[in-house]
This record gives C-alpha cells, sequence and structure tokens, in this order.
C-alpha cells in the first residue's frame, strides 16, 4: 500500500504539529492515516522477512513519540523518517551471523522501487548503540530493519531503560535530567549538605552514562575479535562473563532509583 499523502503534504503536517500548542483534531486523524498506511505496509515487510527464518518484533511509532521526536528536529523530519515503521531481528551468533543475516534481507527486497539502505552503526555507534539497520522500501515506502546480536540487544534494553530513569536525552548526547529541578516546588533554599547529596546523586548519574557508554565499546571490541580468525572460544566466554556482570552492575544500580519527569 502507497502512503495517503505525498511528501510536501506530509512536510506541511509535520510543520503543523510542530508549531501546534495543542495539535488539532483534524492534524491527529490525519497522522493516524499516514500511521495506518505505514501500519499496512510493515504488515506485508514482516511477511517477507519471517519468510526468511527470522522472528522479528515489530512496532508502528506512536503519535506520542512522534510528536517528542518532532519537537527535537523539526516538523520536515515527519517526510524524511526511515523508522515510522520498523522491526527487529535480535540474533544468538555475533557479527558473522549480523552480516549474514543483513545480506539475506538486502537480496529478499532487491526487487523493491528502491534499493535497501543499510546504516551501520557498529562503525558509527550513538552514544554507544550499535546495530545494523537496514532500510527496505516495499512499494517505495521505507520499513527500517533493525538487526542486533544478542550483546547488543541486551546493551540497548538497558540504556533504554537508564534513560527512562534519568533522561531520554542521554540518548542523544545531553547530559541526564537535574531531577530536583523537577520538584514542585523546587528545592531552592535547600541546605548545604542537601544540595552536596543532590550533586553527588547527578554525578552518579553522569558516571553510569560514561560506564554505560564504556561497556558498549567493550562488547563492539570483544564481538570484533569473536568474528577473527584468531578468535579462542575460551577468551571469548571468559570476556562474555565481563560483559554479563557490568550488564548485571549497571541494573543492579538502577533497580532502587526514582524515574524524572521532562
Amino acid at each position: 500500500m502507497s502512503l495517503p499523502f505525498s511528501k510536501s503534504q506530509i512536510t506541511r503536517l509535520g510543520e503543523r504539529l510542530v508549531k501546534a500548542g495543542e495539535p488539532s483534531d483534524e492534524d491527529l486523524a490525519a497522522l493516524s492515516e499516514l500511521l495506518l498506511g505505514y501500519d499496512e505496509t510493515l504488515a506485508s515487510a514482516l511477511e517477507v522477512v519471517r519468510s526468511l527464518g527470522f522472528d522479528p518484533t515489530s512496532r508502528v511509532k506512536n503519535t506520542g513519540t512522534i510528536l517528542e521526536k518532532l519537537a527535537r528536529h523539526g516538523g520536515s523530519w515527519l517526510k524524511s523518517i526511515q523508522d515510522l515503521a520498523g522491526m527487529r531481528i535480535v540474533l544468538e551468533g555475533g557479527r558473522r551471523a549480523q552480516d549474514d543475516a543483513v545480506d539475506l534481507i538486502v537480496r529478499a527486497f532487491s526487487s523493491a522501487p528502491r534499493e535497501a539502505k543499510i546504516v551501520d552503526r557498529r562503525t558509527e555507534p550513538s552514544q554507544g548503540y550499535r546495530a545494523v539497520h537496514v532500510v527496505v522500501f516495499p512499494e517505495g515506502v521505507p520499513v527500517e530493519v533493525q538487526v542486533r546480536t544478542r550483546w547488543q540487544h541486551e546493551w540497548a534494553d538497558m540504556f533504554e531503560k537508564l534513560a527512562d530513569l534519568i533522561g531520554r536525552g542521554i540518548r542523544y548526547g545531553e547530559p541526564p535530567v537535574h531531577w530536583w529541578d523537577t520538584l514542585d516546588p523546587a528545592p531552592a533554599d535547600e541546605s548545604h549538605h542537601q544540595r552536596k547529596i543532590y550533586d553527588a546523586s547527578y554525578r552518579l548519574r553522569e558516571a553510569m552514562v560514561a560506564s554505560a557508554v564504556a561497556l558498549s565499546d567493550f562488547i563492539d571490541a570483544l564481538e570484533a575479535y569473536e568474528a577473527s580468525e584468531e578468535a579462542e572460544a575460551a577468551t571469548v566466554r571468559r570476556y562474555g562473563d565481563k560483559v554479563q556482570k557490568g550488564l548485571a552492575d549497571l541494573r543492579e544500580q538502577m533497580s532502587g532509583m526514582t524515574s524524572v519527569s521532562h
């Protein structure tokens, strides 16, 4: 199914959604119609990917997520976004299995109106996030297929939960939210001792982000080694245990934290 609007119509819709303090019912209805078009295209793309032997999860972005992204990127983003409709494949294998999966997906959509686009976030990670994204174009409509190794997925799942706790902006390199700024009323006249507690808490959040990104770099180095000719199974297992401990330590630190609003 092709989309119900032209690119220029989608751009204007995005611009109106950005400018409006409260989106109109008409624009929200148009956005829902647009998402329905993506949903139907995603369903057909899922059939192709499942026929390759994969078991992907899938989603079309919801209205709240889209409005958040529009506020960050501007109205024209809506026409050029490539992950409004997406699916995710998590593999048991490492980089070799990941590369093989990407090759299979590209070939499966080779007859589409546009050539598949590969975005290798292993070489260009975003705040530690690594995966390979394949944007395919069934009927000319972009559908993003995220292909992750098990470790990449475990890390991404942990970092998403961390972002929910200390500020979604950390996914884009922004600092954690100062959680006391969200209190109503904000503690403007807190004691020196209380301020020290706030500052120590904030430094802990910054350290957790740095630790998470460093762990992602470690995972990447280990997966590169695992895919090499020199890899030894015992070494991979030993350092794999370190990865699991690093993930467990971060989750333990997160377990007692309270989510911030932002």
